[in-house]
């Protein structure tokens, strides 16, 4: 049972009104029964207030028991996966989570950075050296100001063996001077006649030293890391470290930062200067849908070509999206918080815009993408500035004009997600001559749109208007274009109905219990807004009316 804030407000509010009325007028009307009846009104309220809070606790509690163990178990993994026969320093706390370690050796493992440059030392420095020993190759550097730390760290390291790919350097904190502002940091005076930086590693200075402690990081290493470098930042959930990555990206334009939802939060930043120009970015929207994710994104990264880059933007999942795509080295972004598909488009758009993409596909997660159908759609945008492929009936929604039968007699049924590959297969066999036809609107279950398209950006990195926070984005977009918008009638991809963004699971159910899920967007939102209905449908569902 969930009971809101207003809900306990108004029981309270009763409860008061009730002791009142019996306190002033129990005792005239009702005799020694009022004194009962207060009795129980009392020990109700008591009863209440227990219970909530004895389930908030057990909720919290069981978060907690299962975020520990969640991290005990990826420590377990680090252990084994690194070969680590020696006893690691504690993690957590000061130290990084084991969360946070791992990404440093999936990220070591996926770029194979040959120079790492490491704020601070401890555990992290024995892992990477660890990540280096695996490769055979490979030195980091960490910059240590406290000289106990430095000595303690260089034992571990040697306890380790690992004195051939970890060196720990004494930097002092000095001032420097940053945008005419006195700042403090390591001592880089040791990187001078290094090679260029490949990775950066930030889990220091302290946050005491300094307001925004950490900021000096990008400013005084940048140019010495390489293009396509990375840094990895630590405590991602502190104010401090948001104001520093949001410094950054407003300094640096080849930046591009992505936040990791991990216990104490971290961001990712890469550096990249790579010619984009006759490139695509495809972007993948969801928000708890892990089952329509997997498929979804199998579809694509199995039928796309090389020259298209996929993103997943993920609206703060917590049904394991993330760590699926991390495990399959996906690149997502997420969220601390859900925000909406249209914050997710618009983090997308910023991308397309500042990476100089030639082409931006939009996704909903609940797609299923057959060969060539991808290529059709970019082959159209070069001349339209929106285009969008055909799918189901109900899988287009409010523009009919998609639906595949408009265009093609089809010997198979087309509802049977399996028979995707078929449907365009036939397509590609039967294609009507016209391989476009121009509309006022498309429907934005998968869209594509090309530079032009920043003529109409709603604001400066904002291409649809934030105040629609899931649905008639694409509607107010096409109305806002005043050049061609088409449909392109020889490219097929299947819809589920959209569910990608949980608008159809309106009582918090898995999948195979949610009696909502064959609703389209604009049915759930009907009912979302009518308690009656929503009974309604319920009653229907229950009669299999």
């Amino acid at each position: 049972m969930k009971i809101g804030k207003k809900n306990i407000l108004f029981i309270l509010i009763m409860f008061v009104a009730l002791y009142a009325l019996i306190i002033s007028y129990g005792e005239q009307y009702l005799g020694h029964l009022s004194y009962f009846i207060l009795y129980i009104i009392v020990s109700f309220g008591l009863y209440i207030n227990y219970t909530l809070k004895t389930k908030r606790l057990r909720i919290e509690s069981e978060k907690e028991l299962a975020s520990k163990y969640k991290q005990l178990e990826i420590l377990t993994s680090i252990y084994s996966y690194l070969d680590i026969n020696k006893p690691l320093p504690e993690t957590g706390g000061w130290a990084a989570h084991p969360d946070f370690l791992k990404k440093i050796i999936e990220t070591i493992l996926l770029k194979k950075p040959k120079f790492i440059v490491e704020a601070s030392s401890g555990v992290s420095s024995i892992i990477i050296g660890y990540c280096f020993k695996k490769i055979g190759k490979g030195k980091v550097v960490s910059l240590e100001h406290d000289i106990n730390y430095v000595e303690k760290s260089r034992k571990l390291i040697s306890d380790h063996n690992l004195l051939e790919f970890v060196e720990i350097v004494h930097a002092p904190l000095k001032d420097y001077s940053i945008n005419n502002k006195k700042w403090i940091w390591y001592d880089i005076d040791c990187l001078k006649d290094s090679s260029l930086i490949d990775m950066v590693v930030v889990d220091g200075p302290p946050h005491y030293i300094q307001e925004l402690s950490r900021y000096p990081v990008i400013p005084l290493l940048y140019d010495k890391m390489s293009n396509n470098s990375v840094l990895v930042l630590d405590d991602g959930i502190r104010d401090e470290e948001k104001e520093i990555t949001r410094m950054w990206e407003s300094e640096f334009e080849d930046l591009s930062i992505e936040f990791l939802n991990f216990v104490s939060g971290a961001f990712i930043v890469n550096k990249s200067k790579s010619d984009n120009s006759n490139r695509t970015l495809l972007a993948f929207t969801t928000a708890n849908q892990l089952e329509y994710n997997i498929k979804g994104l199998k579809s694509i990264f199995e039928n796309k070509p090389d020259y298209i880059d996929v993103v997943v933007y993920d609206d703060a999942s917590i049904d394991g999206t993330i760590e699926w795509c991390r495990d399959n080295n996906i690149p997502i972004i997420t969220k601390e918080k859900a925000l909406g598909l249209t914050h997710s488009w618009n983090l997308a758009y910023k991308k397309f815009k500042s990476e100089n993409y030639k082409f931006l596909m939009f996704s909903n997660s609940d797609i299923i993408v057959p060969k060539k159908s991808l290529e059709a759609i970019l082959h159209q945008n070069e001349n339209y500035i929106i285009v969008s492929p055909l799918s189901t009936k109900k899988g287009v929604g409010h523009q009919p004009k998609q639906d595949v039968r408009n265009f093609y007699d089809l010997p198979f049924d087309e509802y049977n997600y399996l028979n995707t590959e078929k449907v365009q297969e036939y397509i590609n066999q039967n294609q009507v001559s016209q391989k476009s036809k121009e509309v006022d609107y498309i429907n934005g279950f998968f869209f594509s749109v090309n530079r032009d398209i920043i003529e109409y950006e709603y604001s400066d990195n904002e291409l649809f208007y934030p105040g629609n926070q899931n649905v008639g984005n694409e509607h107010e977009l096409c109305q806002r274009v005043k050049k061609s918008i088409a449909i392109v009638t020889n490219s097929y991809i299947y819809h589920f109905k959209g569910v990608s963004l949980e608008v159809t699971n309106l009582d918090n159910q898995s999948y195979e219990y949610n009696i909502y899920r064959d609703l389209n967007w604009q049915q759930a939102e009907k009912i979302k807004k009518s308690k009656w209905r929503k009974f309604w449908f319920k009653v229907k569902y229950k009669l299999k009316l």
